[in-house]
């Protein structure tokens, strides 16, 4: 009797982390426009064109500088001239005001002292001219900054903090360090003819006039196992060189970020379950009795590419919903979505969390803009030209940036939904949802973590889900006939479409 071979029993390695080492991978989590406090000055100064003296009497000036004083015998004798040569080189240098001579005695007078620059041995004649220049400087760093034209929106961004208000108070006075020290940055756009033998000669006065603002775009950076945590890159704004001249800068943007921690919320639980009630069939696989796994889901997030396709009408979504990459994936949605859709749109509707600097980008902007206008070529192609608005619904008073973002705002009076939900909804054609919380810690920065999707059966869930709460954020009747929308002919049947998508590395 021969023993069967036994079934080996392998146990998976338990992971430690949120994701595998090997898995581990940079985390695009947020982008932020911030402005930059900068005022323009009105800088008097005079310029100076190196030229050289002849090079008989530059030898004749620098004996007579090493001497101090001396004899035209001396000078005569050391240098072996003639009388006649003698009497030519005395004569061009004490026209020029280099020498004075006195019984026999040759001196360098003041200007001829002035001609030996410290540290140089050789005599440098000046040719001085008065200039005007009108310069900024941001205020944090009193490093030069380029006023150019900011939209309503981006002049209403959140500003970097003045660390201390009395340097900028002083900032005039502090004003000709500065120019001194990048006047050859500054020199092409004060004299386009300037040559690099100009040099900055004095500084004369300064004025103070108008303020204005810049733009500093950060990237957050993490990481997958610690997603909580961002590097922070501001690479997209200046390169390594110039932000040597800006760290006080950097320090300003690093104190914003702080500000940007969260704790974990007590109804973050909640925004996670309507993730799962509006699409229970996609999140079906990281779903348990008690709700959505959320760090395995995470971890899904995190290492599948999410690449959008026909067949694959919902992705998932980790990260602000405006990173470069997130952005692309929605627009992605978004044409799936509109191509497929047979309802004219008339509004976009967006959940706004309760998430610090939430929608703090130009990015932001041009989605919604660009939401909108997509929205009207299909109303035209449909043959049902009308406006889009773009609604912000929101549980406490916005932002000045995102009332500029929206045509309209509507706030509820009391809670409606988790502080951490957010949803961006366009009746008809697509949907993204995320949750703004810790992921892997007690606190930290949100990692918003959520899907995107054109799947009929989540969207008329979302349009349910606004329908129900319409009259809490006050939406008119022609708003709340737009969240319900007649299905589009190739509705999904049940079943359809789920996603097996298998994780692979990225």
């Amino acid at each position: 009797m021969t023993d069967k071979p036994r079934n080996k029993l392998t146990i998976a390695p338990i992971r430690e982390g949120l994701v595998g080492e090997t898995e581990d991978g940079p985390l695009q989590l947020a982008t932020l426009d911030l402005t930059l406090p900068c005022r323009r000055f009105l800088v008097e100064h005079k310029v100076a064109d190196v030229g050289k003296v002849s090079v008989t009497a530059e030898f004749l000036l620098r004996f007579v500088r090493a001497m101090g004083t001396c004899t035209e015998e001396a000078v005569q004798s050391f240098f072996g001239y003639s009388r006649r040569e003698m009497a030519y080189v005395v004569h061009e240098v004490e026209d020029a005001d280099y020498v004075h001579r006195v019984e026999g005695r040759i001196t360098l007078t003041p200007t001829g002292l002035s001609l030996f620059r410290p540290g140089v041995e050789e005599p440098l004649i000046y040719e001085v001219e008065r200039k005007t220049a009108r310069v900024g400087f941001d205020l944090i760093s009193l490093a030069p900054a380029e006023k150019k034209f900011l939209s309503y929106f981006e002049r209403s961004l959140p500003e970097l903090p003045l660390a201390d208000v009395e340097r900028v108070s002083s900032a005039t006075e502090r004003v000709p360090s500065s120019f001194r020290r990048f006047f050859r940055e500054f020199a092409p756009k004060i004299d386009p003819t300037s040559t690099v033998r100009r040099t900055l000669y004095s500084i004369d006065g300064v004025a103070a006039e108008e303020r204005f603002s810049t733009l500093v775009r950060v990237r957050l950076v993490s990481s997958g196992l610690k997603p909580t945590m961002p590097d922070i890159d501001l690479s997209e704004w200046k390169s390594d060189y110039d932000l040597s001249d800006r760290e006080a800068v950097g320090r300003a943007v690093a104190e914003i970020v702080e500000r940007m921690a969260v704790p974990r919320r007590e109804d973050d639980g909640e925004a996670y379950q309507l993730l799962v009630n509006l699409a229970p069939e996609y999140l079906k696989e990281w779903t348990r009795r008690d709700g959505l796994s959320v760090q395995r889901f995470y971890r899904h997030a995190f290492t599948s590419h999410g690449d959008v396709r026909a067949d694959r009408p919902t992705v998932p979504i980790i990260g602000s919903l405006f990173t470069m990459e997130n952005a692309r994936r929605l627009f992605e949605i978004a044409s799936y979505g509109l191509r497929k859709t047979r309802h004219a749109s008339g509004a976009v509707y967006w959940v706004v969390p309760q998430a610090p600097l939430w929608g703090s980008t130009s990015i932001m902007a041009e989605a919604i803009e660009q939401f909108r206008d997509r929205i009207i070529r299909t109303n035209e192609d449909l043959a049902h030209r009308q406006n889009v608005e773009s609604i912000a619904l929101t549980a406490q008073r916005p932002e000045r940036w995102v009332k500029e973002a929206f045509t309209r705002e509507h706030g509820s009076d009391g809670r409606v939904f988790p502080g951490g939900f957010e949803m961006l909804l366009v009746p008809g054609a697509f949907v993204a949802a995320t949750v703004h919380a810790p992921i892997g810690q007690q606190s930290g920065l949100p990692v918003p973590l959520g899907f995107a999707s054109f799947d009929p059966r989540v969207l008329e869930r979302a349009g349910e889900l606004l329908y129900a709460n319409a009259e809490a954020f006050k939406l008119g009747d022609m708003l709340k006939q737009n969240l319900i929308v007649p299905p589009s002919s190739d509705k999904m049947e049940d079943g359809a479409g789920e996603q097996d998508v298998v994780p692979v590395d990225k």
